[in-house]
C-alpha cells in the first residue's frame, strides 16, 4: 500500500526550499486588512511562509487563503474563521485559538502544541502528521467522518498484524495481541504495549533471519517466535509520537519506505 498519494506529495512539498531569505513579518491588523482586499482582487496575493505577529483576528473571515508555512505569534484566533485555507506546515505560537475554524483544510504537519483547542473545528480536515502533543483539550475538538487521520487507523480492538523495519532492512512481522495496548497520533506509525514476532525477512521476502537490531536501541532485538515488549514502558498518551513502546506500521511497504527515505 505505502503512503498514501495526498502524504506523498505533502512529504515532497515539505521538503521544498523556503521561498524567502528573510521571513515577512505582518503585525499591523490595518496592513493585514489592505492585504486582504488585494487578495480578493488578485488570487495570487498570498501569505505564504509570512509571520504574522501581535494581532487581534478573533472572528475574522480568513477563508479560502493560503498560509503554508506560515506561522502566527501571540495572535488571538478566536472563533477565527479559516475554512479550506492552505494551513500546511503552519506554526501556532502564544496564540489563543479556541473555537478556531478549519473545516476543510489541508493543515498537514501543522503545530497545536501547548495550545488550547477547545472548540477548534477540523471538520473534514487533513491533520496528517499534524502535532497535538502537549495540546490542551484534544478531546473537545470537532472533528467530522471526514476529518483525516484525528482516529487511529490501527484497529482499536482486537488482535492485528504490525510491522516494523530493523537494521540492515531486515521486515519484522508481529502479532499485536488483544490485550495490547495501542495508539496512533497522526501518521501510518504507532506503538504498542506487547507484541510476538511472527517472521523477519528482507525486503525482497526472498530471504529469512532468525533475528533483527532495533534501529534505535543497539541492545534491543527481535527474535522470532518470541515475544516482545518495550524496555522502557508504554506511553499511553497517543499523542506523544516519539516515546515509550514497540513502534510499528500497519502496512509492510510502509515501514520500508519509512525506513528508506
Amino acid at each position: 500500500m505505502g503512503f498514501r498519494k495526498s502524504e506523498s506529495e505533502y512529504l515532497t512539498r515539505s521538503h521544498e526550499p523556503f521561498l524567502y531569505d528573510e521571513t515577512p513579518i505582518i503585525d499591523n491588523k490595518e496592513k493585514f486588512k489592505k492585504l486582504l482586499k488585494l487578495s480578493e482582487e488578485d488570487n495570487k496575493v498570498s501569505f505564504r511562509e509570512h509571520k504574522l505577529v501581535n494581532m487581534d483576528l478573533s472572528g475574522c473571515d480568513l477563508r479560502d487563503l493560503d498560509f503554508w508555512r506560515a506561522s502566527f505569534e501571540k495572535c488571538n484566533l478566536t472563533n477565527t474563521d479559516l475554512s479550506r485555507s492552505v494551513m500546511d506546515d503552519v506554526s501556532f505560537y502564544d496564540c489563543q485559538i479556541r473555537g478556531m475554524k478549519m473545516r476543510d483544510c489541508n493543515a498537514r504537519g501543522a503545530s497545536f502544541r501547548y495550545h488550547d483547542m477547545e472548540g477548534v473545528d477540523l471538520s473534514g480536515a487533513n491533520i496528517y502528521a499534524s502535532i497535538l502533543e502537549d495540546a490542551i483539550n484534544q478531546d473537545k475538538i470537532v472533528t467530522d467522518e471526514r476529518t483525516k487521520w484525528f482516529r487511529m487507523t490501527c484497529p482499536e480492538e482486537g488482535p492485528f498484524i504490525a510491522w516494523k523495519c530493523c537494521t540492515d532492512l531486515r521486515v519484522v512481522m508481529m502479532l499485536v495481541p488483544a490485550e495490547a495496548k495501542r495508539c496512533m497520533a497522526t501518521q501510518e506509525s504507532g506503538r504498542v504495549s506487547k507484541a510476538k514476532v511472527l517472521s523477519i525477512k528482507s525486503i525482497d521476502e526472498r530471504e529469512s533471519y532468525e533475528w533483527a537490531q532495533s534501529t534505535v536501541d543497539p541492545d534491543f532485538y527481535y527474535e522470532v517466535g518470541k515475544w516482545v515488549e518495550p524496555a522502557n514502558g508504554f506511553q499511553e498518551n497517543r499523542w506523544k509520537d516519539s516515546s515509550p513502546g514497540i513502534h510499528f506500521f500497519i502496512d509492510r511497504q510502509q515501514c520500508i519506505d519509512y525506513q528508506a527515505k
